[in-house]
């Protein structure tokens, strides 16, 4: 009997990587465990390094909505991640043929849990929160939901508190830039870094997001049955932040998260952070697409640079998105935006699936590497869990449905599209409004 020590390499110490390295650390105490990404944790480039994120269990697809509770439970009780979780509540507006509001209570009362979520009218809206949002743009918008059960949390603390957590269990935690994943003979026996270290292991986890793309047509660039394909899109929103004053801290302290898909507007805001920040989102994602020359494949990849990844001033963000936020903090908070002027924009990277479920699974055409990624913009909140799901993945315990939704080969059919997959690209995007109305 083999008495070797289990090794496992996990490659991007987001929220997929994160999780899975403190698991993996609880689990298998004595395992050789190393997180590797290009700086020092936590990554200022990964889409989980953000001033917060929301944290929510109002899924209409009740798969999600299950995870999700069992996600929340977490963020209220365990102390790694309970210190950064905030319930605000959160108001959410999103045009259908079918209420949302309605699927995600039935869901509730499926799964038998406790919960105080509501359905009302745009005008009882207006008078509620202190009127802050009684001139929010509510053309096409039929009724609100609302569930005060729901928040958000400091995102990068957050994060921290599970690497730093893993690293006490014994987690090595290496920085360095993965230049190519280690092949031979249809198997996956490590990586290589940009300085040229090498690090073996016996299993490669994959929790790259929006690069996965881009890695490994860099490791495999003349095997067209290891790459991507359509599975993955580097895709991105833009985000700003709002330094408020006294005054304005005073005014948006006890508003909940808003989410405003509908109409114009297409976005959403938190609640201020502790240190006064209110973030606005573009909920209108977009891709960066361009020739992998090595493959001759069109793929899109993550923008890296400091400016256009990292939180930086308006300056350097293109003039056609900071027009877009615009329009999301005027279709919010209408005139109590007038003083609202961003002091930061951030262009943020996901791994995007056109289904929204994630990829938990074996890499089919390559033993030892395993890809656990997708977070299409609504994984974060699984900080607390979604580890507990690789082990199970890796130990090949997942139930029948989740290997139909999270596996690499699953069929797209079956599942509805979703609404924000990307169709722009980040080149096109003009300074003009005019041209602005047309992606409107």
């Amino acid at each position: 009997m083999s008495t070797a020590q289990p090794s496992y390499l996990i490659v991007g110490a987001g929220v997929f990587g994160a999780s899975t390295a403190l698991h993996l650390s609880r689990q298998q105490p004595s395992a050789s465990i190393v997180l590797i990404d290009r700086t020092p944790f936590p990554c200022p480039i990964a889409a989980s390094h953000d001033i917060n994120k929301v944290v929510r269990a109002d899924y209409e697809d009740i798969f999600y909505c299950d995870l999700a509770l069992k996600a929340l439970d977490r963020w209220r009780n365990e102390p790694i991640f309970k210190q950064w979780y905030h319930q605000a509540g959160m108001v959410t507006i999103e045009n259908g043929e079918v209420s949302l509001g309605k699927q995600i209570i039935d869901n509730f009362k499926k799964l038998g849990v406790h919960y105080e979520a509501e359905i009302f009218r745009p005008e009882e809206m207006k008078t509620r929160f202190g009127g802050l949002f009684s001139d929010a743009d509510y053309e096409e918008v039929d009724e609100i939901f609302w569930n005060p059960l729901s928040g958000w949390a400091e995102a990068t603390r957050a994060l921290t508190s599970a690497i730093e957590a893993a690293v006490e269990n014994g987690v090595q935690y290496v920085a360095a830039s993965v230049a190519r994943l280690l092949l031979e003979d249809g198997r996956c026996t490590g990586v290589k870094t940009e300085d040229g270290r090498i690090f073996p292991a016996a299993n490669i986890i994959l929790c790259t997001g929006a690069g996965t793309a881009k890695l490994l047509a860099d490791s495999a660039p003349d095997q067209p049955e290891l790459q991507v394909g359509n599975r993955i899109t580097a895709a991105a929103v833009c985000t700003a932040a709002v330094s408020l004053n006294p005054e304005q801290v005073q005014r948006f302290k006890d508003v909940p998260v808003f989410v405003l898909d509908a109409g114009k507007t297409q976005g959403q805001t938190m609640p201020p952070t502790p240190d006064g920040q209110l973030k606005f989102i573009r909920d209108v994602t977009f891709k960066n697409t361009v020739e992998h020359a090595a493959s001759g494949q069109m793929i899109s990849v993550p923008v890296i640079s400091t400016e256009r990844s990292q939180w930086t001033s308006p300056q350097t963000i293109p003039a056609g998105l900071r027009e877009e936020l615009a329009i999301v903090m005027k279709g919010i908070y209408g005139n109590q935006a007038q003083d609202l002027k961003p002091d930061t924009f951030r262009i943020c990277w996901d791994g995007f699936t056109m289904d929204s479920n994630w990829f938990i699974c074996p890499h089919p055409r390559c033993h030892s590497l395993y890809v656990a990624t997708g977070g299409t913009f609504h994984g974060w909140k699984f900080l607390p869990i979604v580890g507990e799901y690789v082990i199970k993945m890796l130990e090949g315990e997942l139930s029948e449905e989740m290997i139909r939704r999270w596996s690499w080969d699953r069929s797209f059919e079956g599942f509805p599209k979703d609404d924000k997959v990307p169709e722009r690209e980040l080149r096109d995007i003009k300074t003009s409004l005019k041209r602005l109305s047309s992606v409107l």
